[in-house]
């Protein structure tokens, strides 16, 4: 690339310009991102040229001829410039490619330490990936209590959806009564596209059995339980007015079809003649 050969020994595609080569999702920049060593100075038309004193050979893959920073040299280096979401994203898409990957990052976080901008919002993703494996049947015991005292009626853990005697799934909680169950996804679970398609096909045949699923991230009711329980509170509440508008239906159709009862008169005795 002719902006790299203009930047001069050393120089790296980085930033927007190595996540798009290494294929994670990031938000497109019309200008060349390029680092090279605080030491030097580049001025290259068209791009953007950053300067570090920390990049060095360990930072610093190829491409075929193309020399670029590497996975997490890459996120450390987005995390200064995109927005929560942005970072996220990017996170999230390399850990699809694969998920050691975050153990790879966490190590280079650990050798850049806490002063570089950006740094503590990529380590509190990798933390929260970390973290994220498995719902603790503590968490949904203390969940289920607050939900049960805002609706009233206890949801059940763990609860088992059999279709006659064949198991359909297993779910996280769930009021069988009105057939509502919801699902926490953690990360490692649920977070490759074996496991989306999986989850859809399962939510499918709980649909044809006439179950509804609500599926919420397990960070998203971690760091805001307030509004997942408040969430789900409605939702509960739908599905019962829903079920109570058919009970009321199926009486008033029952009603209807019903003959009215005929009122008998008995005949009046015939006069003598």
């Amino acid at each position: 690339m002719a902006a790299l050969v203009a930047a001069g020994e050393g120089a790296a595609l980085s930033h927007t310009s190595a996540a798009r080569r290494l294929g994670l999702d990031v938000p497109r920049d019309e200008l060349v991102q390029i680092t090279i060593h605080a030491s030097r100075k580049a001025k290259v038309r068209g791009a953007k040229v950053w300067r570090s004193r920390n990049i060095g050979s360990r930072d610093i893959g190829n491409r075929g001829s193309l020399r670029l920073t590497n996975l997490p040299r890459t996120l450390i280096d987005l995390a200064a410039i995109l927005d929560d979401g942005e970072l996220r994203a990017a996170f999230d898409s390399a850990l699809r490619q694969d998920r050691a990957n975050a153990a790879w990052i966490s190590r280079v976080l650990n050798r850049h330490g806490p002063g570089r901008r950006g740094v503590g919002r990529l380590r509190a993703l990798v933390n929260e990936y970390r973290r994220g494996d498995e719902v603790p049947d503590s968490a949904l015991e203390s969940l289920g209590v607050e939900l049960a005292r805002a609706t009233g009626r206890k949801a059940r853990l763990h609860f088992r959806v059999l279709d006659g005697a064949q198991h359909v799934a297993e779910v996280d909680l769930a009021w069988p009564e009105l057939q509502l169950c919801v699902e926490f996804d953690g990360w490692k679970a649920h977070g490759t596209r074996a496991a989306f398609v999986r989850d859809r096909a399962r939510d499918r045949a709980l649909f044809r059995l006439g179950w509804t699923v609500l599926r919420y991230p397990w960070d998203d009711v971690v760091h805001d339980p307030e509004s997942a329980v408040d969430d789900l509170v409605r939702s509960f509440q739908a599905r019962d007015r829903e079920r109570r508008g058919r009970k009321a239906s199926s009486r008033i159709a029952a009603s209807a079809g019903s003959p009215s009862p005929v009122e008998e008169h008995p005949l009046a005795p015939r006069a003598p003649r």
